[in-house]
């Protein structure tokens, strides 16, 4: 039954990437799927694409080895903080742009080779790391779950994923990653609570009484509490710059779809993890005693639910493989055909060329992330170590600091992120060998971060931006994130009345899933204190 679902699951997301290809007439419709992305589209991208494997699984497991209120609630508080700050300002901004990619950015601020270069370099770096690994250990879980050989396993993830991101391009991605989400949903909202059922609550909240100090803030590690604040700060910086989700926001249809995604996300995303975590504590009640955790909710899925429910819960797991992976294949074919290729080698390119070389690189793309995967080395596993980071320390200083501060040039950008990087790595490295020692538990990443602020403050103030970016800086200033929406209603027949209308949706939306945010929080702190 298990590997019924499992097939029926990819063969549904092959059907719909193969209907998807019909939308695909040229570059724009690759890239930025025609901007005719509705509300539902961009809120299941923008869900599916935040709740991976790592989630259902490596975080699962510190839940349950820890307790859910070391990393999972500080971390996934800071990542969903940085989330709205990635969809309300930087994603806003960027679209009103008439940004494509998160590298065009970059390269329409400096119109540097060596800033496009640097930011390209990073995300592929950064992005083979967030998913690859994540691909290559679920793959090795489910294969051993399905009974299918890992090398046949990854190479059907790599098909399936191929249909909808090299035919489909975005197209393809935003419209699997919704029909993911709703697998993902019925795992965290339907399955897992029967789970929690079955352990039960009050079990649940007396595990302390077994495990000390597993209902703390520094769990049964007795970690500072330094730690967990750092660890918030990390997820912010990376999930506030995380190109796979503000890249989710270009194919937007206006910015009142952006609003109402950025409100529906606000609940959402809380809503897939925070049945995990406490899930991973009632696998607590029910198996206290396993030693690999990361397998912990598919050994509940497993062993306390039917065949059938456990095929779906799978299934789940599989879809946020599916969703991180095709992030990975896209963003990186995208950041290689059009942010080197088409602007260093190929240029002047007409639209049915572009859209083949994106094809192309998608193609290539695909191919050697499949190679990796096969291949399982160690490599990949230190670079996953950093692929957050090079986000945080590499892109989020110069990237905002070029939105707020006219000195920002490109010789400080280049600076900041390479110190911001290479000190992250070096610190790292020191730190683990046992060299130095890092007071409270702070994260190396914030001190990486810190160093990166500062050289970029000092180079932009021992230099001069050139005249482009000058202009460049004044367009940003002068840049009104709605005013494309609000031209775009005002032409209509009762444009006013429609624009008013708009607004007043958007608010209703953001106090009704307010109020059942707070009847579902009230509801978990009421059971479990």
């Amino acid at each position: 039954m298990i590997k019924f679902v499992f097939f029926s699951i990819l063969v549904l997301y092959v059907v719909i990437g193969l209907v998807v290809t019909r939308f695909v007439k040229d570059s724009n419709d690759f890239y930025v799927m025609g901007e005719k992305g509705s509300t539902l589209l961009i809120v299941g991208t923008l869900c599916a694409t935040a709740v991976s494997s790592v989630t259902l699984m490596g975080i699962a497991g510190q839940a349950y080895d820890e307790g859910p209120l070391v990393v999972p609630t500080f971390g996934s508080f800071g990542a969903w903080l940085g989330m709205l700050i990635s969809i309300f300002y930087v994603a806003r901004k960027m679209k009103a742009m008439k940004i494509q990619t998160v590298p065009e950015f970059f390269e329409k601020r400096f119109q540097s080779a060596p800033v496009s270069i640097i930011v390209t370099i990073i995300m592929i770096v950064g992005l083979l790391g967030y998913g690859i690994v994540d691909f290559i250990g679920a793959g090795i879980i489910l294969s051993e779950i399905t009974g299918i050989d890992f090398s046949m396993m990854i190479i059907i993830f790599t098909v399936t994923i191929m249909i909808f991101t090299v035919l489909g391009g975005m197209f393809g991605v935003i419209v699997t990653d919704t029909v993911m989400l709703i697998t993902m949903l019925a795992v965290s909202v339907v399955i897992i609570p029967i789970i929690i059922g079955i352990a039960g609550f009050e079990p649940i909240k007396n595990l302390s009484e077994s495990f000390s100090n597993y209902w703390t803030l520094g769990g049964m590690e007795e970690r500072p509490i330094s730690f967990s604040i750092s660890q918030f700060l990390v997820w912010i910086l990376f999930f506030s710059v995380m190109p796979a989700h503000i890249s989710r926001l270009f194919p937007a249809k206006n910015d009142f779809v952006i609003l109402k995604a950025g409100v529906y996300t606000a609940l959402i995303y809380p809503l897939l993890q925070l049945p995990i975590f406490v899930g991973a504590a009632a696998m607590k009640v029910l198996e206290p005693n396993v030693v690999d955790s990361d397998k912990i909710m598919i050994i509940g899925f497993m062993e306390y639910l039917s065949s059938p429910t456990a095929g779906v819960a799978i299934a789940g797991i599989m879809a946020a493989i599916m969703s991180t992976a095709s992030t990975v294949f896209i963003l990186i074919g995208f950041a290689l055909s059009r942010d080197l290729l088409e602007r260093y080698t190929f240029k002047n390119l007409t639209n049915k060329q572009s859209l083949l070389l994106g094809r192309i690189t998608q193609t290539g793309i695909a191919i050697i992330a499949c190679i990796i995967a096969l291949l399982r080395p160690s490599a990949i596993y230190w670079i996953s170590i950093y692929a957050a980071a090079f986000f945080a320390v590499g892109w989020f200083p110069s990237l905002f600091a070029s939105f707020i501060w006219k000195r920002t040039n490109s010789k400080a950008s280049v600076a900041s992120m390479v110190t911001g990087v290479s000190s992250f790595i070096i610190l790292g490295e020191l730190i683990r060998n046992g060299f130095i020692n890092v007071p409270y538990d702070i994260d190396e990443l914030i001190i990486a971060f810190v160093l990166s602020v500062i050289v970029l403050i000092i180079v932009a103030l021992k230099t001069q931006p050139k005249k482009h970016e000058l202009l460049a800086m004044d367009s940003i200033r002068k840049l009104n994130t709605n005013q494309e929406t609000i031209e775009q209603f005002t032409t209509q027949r009762n444009g006013l009345a429609k624009l008013k209308g708009q607004y007043r949706h958007v608010l209703i939306t953001a106090i009704i899933t307010t109020f059942i945010s707070i009847l579902i929080w009230g509801f978990f702190i009421i059971k479990l204190t």
